[in-house]
């Protein structure tokens, strides 16, 4: 949305020129202070039910009566609309705004829906405006000005995954920020790079302007497809040029919403402490002008209330278990005079009664909210209740330690991780072993029901619709690929239990030792964390000069995904057209009461 400031309109009428000097300036003491309230969100992706206590749907309290703090249950897209509904009732001068990956790496019953599902809700919720993020991007360019601009999913069968509403898709009310993505062909943004809203009335109105876009890495993190057409610009540069262009117009106070983000140390929910803040948002943070006044973030799945160089600095999360409420105080012609942030968790009905601590209550279900869930949950109940196998107890990610949001930690191997490198060993063409990502494997497969596995189960873990592909790389190269994992810029990307990094899980068939005193955040190419020789590859040491068949998704393959760039040294990249999700299927037929495998990574100190 553009607009022309209030003092520049009134300074071209000549018959108001008077007031205008009064409205735009010279004496912030002739306007009234006005209260705008910005609720904030961020990585959704979809989770229009309660997500899995360890997957988004539990946060951790700070409770006076236990000092490691109370863990209770989070989340659901009707608990959501009803936070987001008490906290606009506390204030009209509100918006509802969001940093990213609303939709994309969904459950199972908004991908089924190809995210209409996800996009109808969040229309509801009353999200206004929100930056895009990568998974807006898992499907192309195109696909993301559908979701934008409504229409049929092509190849799609209306009303039963395709324009549920009537027989139609609207497409989002709120509307998408892109402000460093530009489309090659047109030599313009994808989408608006700002958007404003204004609050009050007379001389004492005032303007937020928002600058939206998705991190510079996009295309590191999305597969190639995705980012076809489309260049990705600086993200301190675009954001300090738009905030200028807003406040030139007569913004009041200008908000980032950026799809990047960093993380803390803090146990428990709202901890303004913000210990230990680190993450590729800083540099980012560090860099801009004091143009703007507040950045919402998002990206790494954290929860985040900090002041950092003057501004506001927050993330709520992921999967809706939290909101951010922003207050700001703005004066016309004094600009932001006062700002406080806290988190505030959407507390469900699954916690036990008299379980949650003193000052905090669980809220109702948003009735209207509710009854759309559940029309999506139906539509999706055949396909996402057959039993495909078996388990004998939890196969689960690598999580977080002591995080006040149940998150995985990708510095880390984990037995679900273990599982879909197996899966995409079994169901690829033939290969020495296979590796995924660890921001591939979505969710865990939990012992209930008597162990029965469902489709709807599988699709949680693997949302994406990836491809398996095939790579000879050398034994060099996969060396090589093994220390990238705590190379720069995965080093600075992703922080845990081993330090920083990202972990790629192996099939059965690759071990080795890796040694935690070597120095970790090295250049690219100079890492030397695996310990000589303990690389084996089916039992065999592995000859750097031989080569060998490597299994990936269609993100890391042909690469660089997650920032593997050894990979794109590989020669012969065959992409077998095999969907992730059918041979996660047929791996599961085969291998009844699957059990959680045993690590295949040692670490050494």
């Amino acid at each position: 949305m553009k607009f022309i400031s209030r003092c520049a309109a009134a300074a071209s009428m000549t018959l108001l020129a008077a007031s205008a000097l009064v409205a735009c300036g010279g004496s912030s003491g002739s306007t009234d202070p006005v209260s705008v309230k910005i609720i904030a969100l961020n990585d959704f992706h979809g989770n229009l039910e309660v997500p899995a206590a360890n997957n988004g749907g539990s946060v951790t309290l700070a409770n006076p009566a236990n000092p490691a703090g109370t863990t209770v249950r989070t989340g659901g897209a009707a608990f959501l609309a009803t936070m987001i509904a008490q906290l606009k009732a506390a204030n009209p001068n509100n918006v509802v705004v969001a940093a990213g990956d609303m939709v994309g790496a969904a459950p199972v019953t908004s991908t089924l829906t190809h995210d209409e599902a996800a996009v109808d809700v969040l229309n509801q919720l009353g999200l206004e405006v929100s930056s895009v993020g990568n998974h807006e991007f898992d499907h192309g360019k195109t696909e993301l000005l559908r979701l934008q601009n409504g229409g049929c999913y092509p190849g799609g069968t209306v009303g039963v995954d395709t324009c549920l509403v009537n027989g139609t898709f609207p497409g989002a009310k709120y509307k998408y920020l892109a402000a460093n993505v530009v489309d090659t062909a047109s030599g313009s943004t994808l989408f608006p790079a700002t958007w404003t809203k204004s609050f009050g009335s007379g001389f004492s109105a005032v303007t937020v302007g928002f600058v939206g876009l998705t991190l510079k890495g996009t295309p590191s993190v999305v597969t190639s497809t995705g980012v076809a057409g489309l260049q990705f610009s600086d993200e301190v540069t675009t954001i300090n040029q738009a905030a200028r262009q807003l406040r030139t117009q007569g913004a009041s106070a200008v908000v980032v919403l950026i799809h990047q983000g960093g993380q803390t140390t803090a146990s428990t929910l709202n901890d303004t402490s913000c210990p230990n803040l680190s993450g590729d948002i800083i540099p980012i943070v560090d860099g801009l002008s004091a143009d703007v006044d507040v950045v919402v973030s998002g990206h790494t799945h954290q929860e985040y209330v900090c002041n950092r160089n003057g501004k506001l600095l927050t993330q709520t999360g992921f999967y809706g278990s939290a909101v951010t409420e922003i207050d700001l105080t703005l004066q016309a012609g004094a600009g932001v005079i006062k700002k406080v942030a806290n988190s505030r968790p959407v507390i469900n009905d699954q916690n036990a009664a008299g379980s949650l601590p003193a000052g905090y209550t669980a809220l109702a279900k948003n009735a209207t909210v509710d009854a759309m869930v559940q029309k999506y949950v139906s539509l999706s109940a055949t396909l996402k209740n057959q039993v495909v196998g078996s388990i004998t107890g939890d196969i689960k990610r690598a999580l977080l330690p002591n995080a006040s949001v149940a998150t995985r930690d990708e510095t880390a191997e984990g037995p679900m991780g273990d599982v879909m490198a197996d899966v995409y060993l079994a169901g690829g063409p033939a290969a020495d072993f296979a590796v995924i990502n660890p921001g591939g494997v979505r969710a865990d497969l939990l012992y209930q029901n008597g162990g029965k596995v469902t489709y709807g189960d599988l699709l949680t873990v693997a949302p994406f619709g990836n491809t398996l592909a095939t790579v000879d790389m050398t034994g060099a190269q996969i060396l090589r690929m093994l220390e990238q994992q705590w190379e720069a810029p995965n080093c600075t990307a992703k922080q845990g239990a081993n330090g920083c990094g990202r972990m790629l899980q192996p099939s059965a068939g690759l071990r080795y030792t890796w040694d935690a005193t070597k120095p970790a955040g090295a250049a690219v190419g100079s890492g030397n964390r695996v310990v000589s020789g303990s690389v084996t590859i089916n039992g065999k040491a592995m000859d750097p000069a031989a080569t060998y068949r490597v299994t990936f998704n269609s993100f890391m393959a042909p690469g660089p995904g997650d920032n593997f760039s050894a990979v794109t040294l590989g020669k012969n990249v065959t992409n077998s057209g095999v969907i992730d999700i059918d041979a996660f299927v047929g791996y599961m037929k085969t291998h009844p009461n699957l059990a959680p495998p045993t690590a295949r990574i040692t670490r050494l100190n």
